[in-house]
């Protein structure tokens, strides 16, 4: 199961602006060589189906860049398929925040699985760089979750 993520939203968002599109009626987005497709009654007379697979985002260019210089130990993965909450519960505020410094062995946040709670743990001390999971969303299993410098 492949997420949307902030880049996908706003890769749409650009594309219904730049085109003027209204009541956009079928969104499909692809990760495998980034692909999106929108399909859509238009203001102007151009055909209502628009592909842009080969038009990528400048941000999505860096963003791989980026993850490419991103050591791979540097990277907390799922160990399993379930549920990601960053904290405890809804009343309690989360476990870890961009620019915090975790040492090893401090809860990151939770996955539901089972209807059992399991505890993601440091691997290692450092600063959170990134997080990558959303609170309450599926992650299955080798999703990133959360990036440390």
């Amino acid at each position: 199961m492949t997420k949307i993520d902030k880049t996908d939203i706003e890769n749409i968002k650009l594309i219904l602006s730049e085109t003027n599109l209204i009541n956009p009626s079928t969104i499909k987005i692809k990760k495998g060589d980034y692909e999106i497709e929108v399909s859509a009654q238009s203001i102007s007379t151009v055909s209502p189906k628009i592909d842009v697979s080969a038009n990528k985002n400048i941000n999505d260019l860096d963003e791989k860049v980026a993850a490419e210089e991103i050591n791979k130990e540097n990277i907390v993965s799922s160990p399993m398929v379930g549920v990601a909450y960053l904290s405890a519960d809804p009343n309690s505020p989360p476990y870890i925040k961009v620019g915090q410094h975790v040492k090893a062995g401090d809860t990151l946040l939770l996955i539901e699985a089972m209807k059992t709670f399991n505890e993601i743990k440091a691997p290692k001390s450092g600063v959170i760089k990134k997080i990558i999971a959303l609170n309450s969303q599926p992650v299955e299993f080798g999703d990133q979750l959360v990036i440390f410098e």
